[in-house]
């Protein structure tokens, strides 16, 4: 049971982020916020919590961020996402609701490179919306398609939020990557799917030009796009294989990025190099904040030991594994409604980490299970941030945008489900081919 220190500390968390973040803070000035006053209220020393901030991001692994949020900006500019896009409407040009297909199997191509579902919606939600829009699909379908797929963006590897999963659990991040492969193939299947049964009940692609896919059509799709597709081969080949850490494959994709879309496709200009830079930059800048005002509520945690009396609470209730793991993913899809995905898993992980330790579960697969949670976040209001993406792009409200993405949002979980009770989904490729 939870003892009344820790009790009080729980209540103070809870009545700072509420009141911090009614006074219109940002999440990530919320958590410092609330870190702060909670500390010096309990009279924890100063100087000992300065180190403990420093610690926390004086991580190497973290350098991966600003590298994989630069290697996507440099994707965007240099020509690179556009051929993507059109190898995947050269796939999939021949069935019903190409365009809608062509979206989820961008994002899926997408997600093996830039590692961030926002990135994603940004860049194929830009090309593939308006588009969408003209040829007839309506403009809620076609925001709505385009906001589910772009959550595979953080299953498939890499994936920013896997690099901080493996932060908060020391978990080796190559295994991470791996357990998301076969997730994000099934999560972008049972939404290619469902694109093609939708669009034949409402007709959508009848405005489009069909396209029959020829070996003429491949060979010039895959000549013009070979360079875009072997990138995410290069960034999570490399790490598996034990050639370099995932830190250095983010270095090699900005090296990568930069040198096609300059001398290949020559796109990207010099000139708009700074611009490029001050974006990455400020783009890393709000993700490092909030993964330090997460990392603060995390050590205040550790510091009274309540990850560890609620590990225990739970445990009382019952060890069995079925029944854990469906409370662990109910508990988790509820607060991806209500909070920043970054701070779920920095905050989350450690108070669970115990209890499915000590129920059998393997910590690669408790990641997966983790990423396909806040996937689906990204894509439930009030806070799925690709929701609102998606909204601005297609000037459509929140609601009927929700409505139109609650059948992809149940292939998610309907994936996580699968993921959650069969391990090897997510355990085969790590077992396999790292051993």
């Amino acid at each position: 049971m939870v003892t009344g220190d820790a009790f009080l500390v729980i209540l103070l968390l809870i009545i700072g982020l509420a009141l911090f973040l009614l006074l219109g803070n940002l999440i990530a000035c919320a958590l410092l916020l609330t870190g702060l006053v909670v500390i010096m209220l309990l009279g924890v020393p100063l100087p000992m919590f300065s180190m403990e901030m420093f610690h926390i991001v004086d991580s190497f692994l973290l350098i991966a961020v600003p590298f994989f949020i630069l290697a996507g900006i440099l994707m965007r500019e240099g020509g690179i996402t556009r051929r993507l896009i059109n190898f995947a409407l050269l796939l999939f040009g021949w069935i019903p609701g190409s365009l809608g297909a062509a979206n989820v199997a961008a994002s899926m191509i997408f997600g093996g490179i830039s590692g961030s579902s926002v990135a994603d919606t940004a860049s194929v939600g830009s090309i593939l919306i308006p588009e969408m829009i003209e040829k007839k699909y309506d403009p809620d379908f076609s925001a709505a398609i385009t906001a589910a797929s772009s959550t595979i963006g953080m299953i498939i590897p890499p994936s920013i939020p896997m690099i901080l999963y493996a932060l908060a659990s020391e978990a080796s991040i190559g295994r991470l990557f791996l357990a998301g492969a076969i997730p994000g193939t099934m999560v972008g299947l049972f939404q290619l799917s469902l694109v093609v049964i939708i669009a034949v009940r409402k007709g959508y692609g009848k405005e489009e030009q069909e396209t029959r896919m020829s070996l003429l059509n491949i060979v010039q799709a895959l000549k013009d796009g070979i360079l875009a597709l072997l990138m995410p081969l290069i960034i999570v080949g490399t790490i598996v294989v034990g050639m370099v850490t995932p830190t250095e494959a983010a270095a090699v994709a900005v090296v990568y990025a930069f040198l096609v879309g300059f001398f290949v496709y020559g796109e990207l200009r010099i000139s708009k190099l700074p611009a490029l830079l001050l974006e990455a930059t400020l783009s890393t800048a709000v993700v490092m904040f909030i993964v330090l005002g997460a990392s603060v509520i995390g050590w205040i945690l550790n510091y009274w030991h309540i990850a560890q009396l609620i590990s225990k609470s739970l445990l009382s209730v019952s060890s069995n594994p079925i029944i854990m793991l469906l409370v662990i993913n109910a508990a988790l899809l509820l607060m991806g409604c209500v909070s920043e995905l970054s701070v779920n898993i920095l905050i989350f992980t450690p108070i669970f980490l115990p209890v499915i330790q000590s129920i059998g579960i393997d910590v690669i697969h408790f990641g997966a299970i983790m990423i396909l949670n806040q996937a689906i976040a990204l894509v439930t209001p009030p806070v799925g941030s690709c929701l609102y993406i998606c909204s601005n792009l297609a000037k459509v409200g929140i609601e009927p945008l929700f409505v139109r993405a609650a059948p992809f949002l149940l292939a998610n979980v309907a994936v996580l489900l699968l993921v959650t009770y069969i391990p090897p989904l997510a355990m085969f490729l790590p077992n396999f081919l790292m051993k």
